[in-house]
């Protein structure tokens, strides 16, 4: 088992009580997952998780190295749902709906269960794609609820660390529920859709809202208004990182950006905006760089928002961030306070649209300004598009 599975399976185990714990899991190990050389898949089937098992599997997809404005598209990776499918069929149509989490689409639907799943009818599935690439997949839940229940939670990128700037909630609905919302603290309602595939057994659920909502639980009513379930959002299991202790000196960086090194094992990078935690790198030096592989790599690069961010191998003076038609900006690197491991970097730019569906380059220069090293990022597609919405009408 590589660094990469033995860290998954860590953080599986000890978020196996939730759903969300794939989410989350994958989160985790982001920063290396997302920039794997090669395909390759993390499987882990089972996770014993309150009584049921939750199947999980990841893709990792990755983008190769080379030369010239990075145009191409990643046309070999597996589609995921052929995958999870084969193994648990959807029982009537899938639903695909925008996660503005990244910006893709995620595909949810229900399935009888498979041998490992205990005391449920069926299990709920989903499948969501990472704008930098790969996609994990994990079926589960929907295991026995009592016949009272209208309605309950599924899961959601509300669970990820970092936070996105805009959460999805989901989960399935009895037939009696027309309506759902979110409520904040303050008692702000936000308003939610409901999903009737044809065929599926129950109604599918979703409610979009921003980070810092402070939601609460969700409301659920019928046709008449009378509310029928209350479902309480638990709050967001964070992982360890991001609360550990800093080790040496914050570093104020371009940006608004700050990053501080915590009291980990792996020498964790923990990079903040607006106190708000955003990305993390790892500095110890067998993960530094590294794909699950083990290769090396130049730069580790982080888009969020109109930030850009990372860290380089040392010797690299500025870096340069070269987009699809040519134009590009470039950021001045400031070596680590914390052991001389790495360099940093960051920036903002302004610019439309979605840079991973476009493809980029990172460029490496020394202080005399030679180019030291080229990484190029192809254009990477969503595995299927987004239909036009059509949740329920009564």
């Amino acid at each position: 088992m590589n660094d990469l599975e033995e860290r998954l399976r860590a953080a599986l185990d000890a978020r196996a009580e939730t759903y969300t714990v794939s989410s989350d899991a994958y989160l985790k190990v982001q920063s290396r997952g997302r920039r794997v050389r090669l395909l390759r898949w993390a499987v882990l089937v089972p996770v014993a998780a309150a009584g049921t098992a939750i199947a999980v599997a990841v893709n990792l997809t990755g983008n190769g190295g080379g030369g010239g404005v990075a145009t191409g598209t990643v046309d070999e990776r597996p589609d995921m749902f052929q995958e999870v499918s084969a193994k648990y069929p959807p029982i009537g149509e899938p639903l695909t709906i925008e996660d503005p989490s990244e910006k893709r689409p995620v595909r949810l639907w229900f399935a009888k269960p498979g041998p490992e799943d205990r005391n449920t009818p069926y299990v709920f599935c989903k499948i969501s794609q990472f704008a930098p690439g790969g996609s994990l997949s994990g079926c589960g839940g929907s295991r026995s609820h009592r016949d009272d229940e209208q309605a309950w939670y599924e899961g959601g990128s509300d669970s990820l660390w970092p936070r996105p700037e805009t959460l999805m909630s989901y989960g399935a609905a009895r037939d009696a529920v027309a309506k759902v919302e979110a409520v904040t603290g303050d008692g702000t309602r936000i308003p939610g859709t409901i999903h009737r595939p044809e065929g599926a057994p129950l109604a599918i659920w979703a409610v979009t809202f921003p980070s810092k909502a402070a939601v609460k639980r969700f409301e659920f009513s019928d046709a008449q208004g009378k509310v029928v379930q209350r479902v309480k959002l638990e709050a967001s299991s964070m992982t360890p990182e991001a609360t550990a202790k800093p080790v040496g000196p914050t570093l104020d960086m371009p940006g608004g950006l700050t990053a501080h090194l915590v009291t980990t094992p792996d020498r964790t990078l923990i990079w903040s905006h607006d106190g708000d935690g955003v990305a993390m790198d790892f500095l110890e030096p067998r993960q530094f760089l590294a794909d699950v592989d083990g290769k090396k790599l130049p730069v580790e690069v982080h888009l969020r928002g109109r930030l850009w961010f990372g860290v380089a191998r040392p010797g690299t003076a500025r870096v340069s961030l070269i987009f699809k038609d040519g134009t590009s900006v470039t950021a001045d690197t400031v070596p680590d306070p914390w052991g001389g491991t790495a360099v940093l970097f960051s920036g903002a730019y302004q610019r439309p649209g979605d840079v991973y569906l476009e493809g980029f380059q990172l460029v490496g220069y020394d202080d005399a300004g030679v180019e030291i090293w080229r990484d190029d990022n192809p254009a990477v597609t969503p595995l299927w598009q987004t239909p036009q919405p059509t949740p329920s009408r009564r």
